[in-house]
Order: structure tokens, then C-alpha cells, then sequence
């Protein structure tokens, strides 16, 4: 089929018999052999997998067609046409492709078929048999000695051409003109005109396919043509469905439809949904009715629009009936409403963690089962909250704990208030002093690390929000045998005593920084106290 109706698995298997077929031009080996039977195999179960989509695909054309007959008849017969033509050719290949095995293992066919699990006649896998790199039994039976000029007769290359090209005539007179796509994609998988082979040379598709090829390939280009003639099968017989369904408007399972307005329900407010029938014909209203037989208006659209009061919290299971004039008479289609009724409540969530944090933007979502995003309005006290996004972001908190509520907007326009819920408020836990890449978590540190460093930076490891620090005072001490030096930074600056007595230090030494203070850069939340950093200098 064309690409575009093509599966990936079928995509992919076309994709491998291309290659395999280009290195035949380069090699022959075993490996390349034993890849085509691989390919043969999938190709073989492919073809299968097709067959078995089409014989449901028949049966619910013939079970449409019972019901249906004045509708389902010309398509269905057409339909018949194609399994017809396509079980002859697929059976006739698999007969050809025994005949070539047998001549090329010198057994008799009777001995290369077998039952399957399903009791139909399966020839023995390619991959069993020993000759695949026999180049005679193709050329000689399909072919002949002159492949310019290929030999005419009953299972040979020519007559599958023939056959093949009225198989393709079949299908795109069933088609037309109604479908070009599909009539382009089954020209382009039946393409038989002659193209240039390996060496470049203009030859005819009898010769290039089957022609000094090993059995391995040739045997794999049946079974190739076996699966696309399964393919287009399916592909043709689910358009002529489709085209039934679309002239008539008929479907092959009939039932009720309910689309609820909404799968959950604010106390107070009513319930409601649409219920009709799938794939109803406009020009036939169905009879709607609901409980204990109450008549549902339905529209020009063949739709019941249900609406029914919301008194108590809790599932609800309302059944109800429709009833649409078929073929065969009334028809009765039973169906049930199940919702859920459920009291106001505001749902709101940190996104990052389970409390907020004081001096940085704490991301939260929002949303009241039932209610559109555009209806809430949240407010919390305690703090700020404000639209970032598709979410909002909480900021500014004071205090130990904070609430989030929120003012609901209803459809005829009133308001409700809705919540609260209550968050813990936290300060951040403070960060780690940083020099040359190296925290307290760490013993040593290379000289040219120390001194490539500008100062003391402040980190917060595994920080679930982007909140840089800033170093407001540090102090630098140095012990040198019975010395010790000391010096103070006003920020997270290295000073230029500092930066000389580092480059001074020997390895061995050890670098306290000490007195590490830090704040959060926005200037939010106290100023923090942090670890001291003492480090082994290493050369």
C-alpha cells in the first residue's frame, strides 16, 4: 500500500527485502541467504496477519448485509470479487514457490508441505531448506533460457504477470475514480514495468526478480507479492465499506451514546449531558426516555440534551431507553448515566514540594473538579499569590502557615467561595559555602583550584527552586607552623592580602574559611549562618 496507509511493521519489512536485494549485487553469503529467509518468514506471516483481518472484515460485511441487503448487496458482491481473486493468486503463488523448492532440493512437494496449527497446508520455512543459494530451479522453471524473452506457461513468471495484472485491474476498476490515492498506491505496488537491475540494464520484471537469483531471494519476492496482494485486499474491502456506511449512514453496531457536560458535579448545580445515538441517520429522530419514562425532548440534531437536579452527594445511576426506527422495525437501545455528585472543594498542591518557602516563588496548581481554570480566582493570606503561566506563584509569606482559598464563578454569573486549604510556611534550609568548586562535604583541594578561585559563593544543594545567594562576609584563616593569619572579606570576594597568602600556601596546609554569611540574593528571608569550609591543600 502507499506509505501512508502502509503499517510500520510492513514499512519496515519492505525496507529489509530493499536492502537484502541491493547486497545480493555484492554478496551471497550464507549470512545474506539465511537474511532473506529471516525475510521470508515475516513476510509469510505478514501475508497471514492480513488474511485473518480480512476474513473479520468479510464477516461483518456479510453480517451487514443480512441485515441490510438493499444497502450492503452491490459493495458486498464487489467484495467477493476481490476474496475471490485474491485467494487464487495467493494460492497459486504458494504453489509455484513449492514447485521451485522441490526442483531445487530434488524432493517431491508432497514432502515440503505440512498442517498447520489451523489444519491448512503450510510450506516448510524457508530457512529448512538447504539449497537457498541455488540460482537454477527459479531461472529454469519461471523463467527459461532466454530472459530478454521469458518462457510462457502455467506457473511461470509470465503468467504471474499476467495474473497479477488482472488483479490489479480488478481493484482499480472496483475503486474508480472515487479514490485516486488508493488507485496510485495499488498502481504503485503492482508496478510490473521494466527497470534497470544491478549492472544498469534495462530488463523486463520477470528476469530481474527471478532470473540467476539465488532461491533465497526469489522465494522472498513470492512471498513479498503474497503479503501486498493481502494488503490491498483489506485496504479495498474496508473502503467499499466505508463507502456503504457513508451513502447510508449505517453502522455496523448500533448503540446509545452519552457525552456528560461533565464527569463530576457541584452540589447545587444540575447535572448534564447529551444523549443520542452513534452514528444516527439525521432524517430519523430516536425516542428518548429517561427513569421511569419520562420523554426527553430531542433536537434537529438528534440529540436528547439531559438535564437532571443535583439533590444529594455521592454516584448516581440514572437508566434510561431510546428507541430508533431500523430496518427490522422499533429497536430498543437500554443505557445508563453514571455520574458522581460531589461538595464544593478547592484542590490545591505545591508542585515542588509539600510546604511553601519563604523569600522564593513557590509554584502551586489550582483547579475545583468541575470548574474551568478561567473561573477560579484563588487568594491566601499571609502571602501573595498571582497567575504565572498555566499555574500561579506564591510569594511574600510571613508567619508559620498559610491559606489558600478561592471564589468560584458559576455559569448564570454568581460567585462562590470555596476552601480553604492549609500549607506549612518554611525558610529555606541554608546553603553551602563554595570555594574552587569545594564544600564542607569535601577534605581537599588542589592548589591551582584554590587559587584559580574568585571567592566564597553560596549553593543550595538539591535545591527544588532557582534561588541564588549572595555571600555577604566571610573570613579566611591560614595557620604557618606557629602563625596564624586572618583575614576578613566583606563579601564574597576574595581580597587581594587574600588572594597573595593563597598563593603562598603550600601543599599540606590546610584553608579554614570561616564566618561564611549569606542571604538570599532578592534580599528576602534572614541572613544565614553557613558551615565552615576547611580544606587540605594538594599540589
Amino acid at each position: 500500500m502507499a506509505s501512508a496507509k502502509m503499517p510500520p511493521r510492513q514499512k519496515m519489512i519492505n525496507m529489509m527485502y530493499l536492502v537484502l536485494t541491493a547486497m545480493l549485487a555484492m554478496n551471497v553469503s550464507k549470512e545474506v541467504l539465511d537474511s532473506f529467509a529471516v525475510l521470508d518468514a515475516d513476510l509469510v506471516r505478514s501475508e497471514q496477519a492480513h488474511h485473518r483481518r480480512s476474513v473479520e472484515e468479510y464477516a461483518q460485511f456479510d453480517d451487514m448485509a443480512a441485515k441490510f441487503p438493499e444497502v450492503f448487496r452491490t459493495n458486498r458482491t464487489k467484495a467477493e470479487q476481490i476474496r475471490l481473486a485474491a485467494d487464487s493468486l495467493v494460492a497459486h503463488i504458494g504453489v509455484m514457490k513449492a514447485r521451485v523448492m522441490a526442483e531445487a532440493e530434488g524432493e517431491p512437494i508432497e514432502q515440503l508441505i505440512a498442517k498447520d496449527g489451523e489444519g491448512r497446508d503450510t510450506l516448510r520455512a524457508l530457512m529448512g531448506f538447504e539449497k537457498k543459494d541455488d540460482r537454477e530451479a527459479l531461472a529454469l522453471l519461471l523463467v527459461g533460457p532466454e530472459p530478454s524473452s521469458p518462457k510462457e506457461g502455467p506457473f511461470t513468471a509470465r503468467d504471474l504477470r499476467h495474473r497479477i495484472e488482472a488483479f490489479r485491474a480488478l481493484l482499480k476498476t472496483t475503486v474508480g475514480e472515487a479514490e485516486p490515492d488508493l488507485s496510485a498506491s495499488i498502481d504503485m505496488l503492482f508496478d510490473l514495468s521494466d527497470r534497470r537491475d544491478a549492472s544498469g540494464t534495462l530488463n523486463n520484471w520477470e528476469s530481474i526478480n527471478f532470473h540467476e537469483v539465488p532461491l533465497a531471494a526469489g522465494i522472498a519476492e513470492l512471498s513479498k507479492v503474497q503479503a501486498d496482494v493481502r494488503g490491498v485486499e483489506s485496504e479495498v474491502v474496508k473502503w467499499l465499506y466505508r463507502q456503504v456506511n457513508k451513502d447510508s449512514h449505517t453502522v455496523n453496531t448500533l448503540a446509545a451514546a452519552v457525552i456528560p457536560a461533565s464527569s463530576t458535579v457541584l452540589l447545587g448545580e444540575p447535572f448534564r449531558a447529551e444523549v443520542f445515538l452513534a452514528a444516527s441517520d439525521s432524517r430519523v429522530k430516536p425516542e428518548v426516555l429517561l427513569g421511569a419514562g419520562e420523554k426527553v425532548e430531542v433536537g434537529a440534531d438528534g440529540k436528547a440534551h439531559v438535564e437532571i437536579p443535583s439533590d444529594r452527594v455521592g454516584d448516581q445511576l440514572v437508566k434510561g431507553v431510546m428507541r430508533y426506527q431500523g430496518p427490522k422495525g422499533v429497536e430498543e437501545f437500554p443505557y445508563e448515566l453514571k455520574y458522581q455528585v460531589m461538595a464544593p472543594l478547592l484542590v490545591a498542591s505545591p508542585t515542588k514540594m509539600n510546604v511553601l518557602y519563604r523569600g522564593v516563588d513557590n509554584p502551586i496548581e489550582l483547579s475545583v473538579p468541575g470548574v474551568a481554570a478561567d473561573r477560579i480566582q484563588p487568594a491566601i493570606d499571609n502571602g501573595s499569590i498571582s497567575r504565572s503561566g498555566n499555574g500561579w506563584v506564591v510569594n511574600k509569606l510571613t508567619g508559620s502557615k498559610a491559606q489558600v482559598s478561592a471564589v468560584v464563578r458559576n455559569d448564570d454569573g454568581s460567585t462562590r467561595r470555596i476552601g480553604p486549604v492549609q500549607f506549612r510556611v518554611k525558610d529555606l534550609p541554608p546553603p553551602m559555602a563554595i570555594v574552587g568548586g569545594k564544600g564542607s562535604r569535601d577534605a581537599t583541594i588542589r592548589k591551582t583550584e584554590l587559587t584559580s578561585a574568585q571567592g566564597v559563593v553560596a549553593r543550595l544543594e538539591d535545591a527544588d527552586f532557582d534561588a541564588p545567594w549572595k555571600v555577604q562576609q566571610f573570613q579566611l584563616t591560614l595557620i604557618k607552623g606557629s602563625e596564624v593569619i586572618q583575614l576578613a572579606a566583606q563579601d564574597g570576594r576574595f581580597t587581594e592580602p587574600m588572594k597573595d597568602l593563597l598563593k603562598a600556601v603550600r601543599p599540606g596546609q590546610r584553608v579554614y574559611v570561616e564566618g561564611v554569611k549569606a542571604r538570599l540574593a532578592n534580599g528576602q528571608g534572614p541572613v544565614r549562618d553557613l558551615t565552615p569550609v576547611v580544606l587540605k591543600v594538594l599540589p
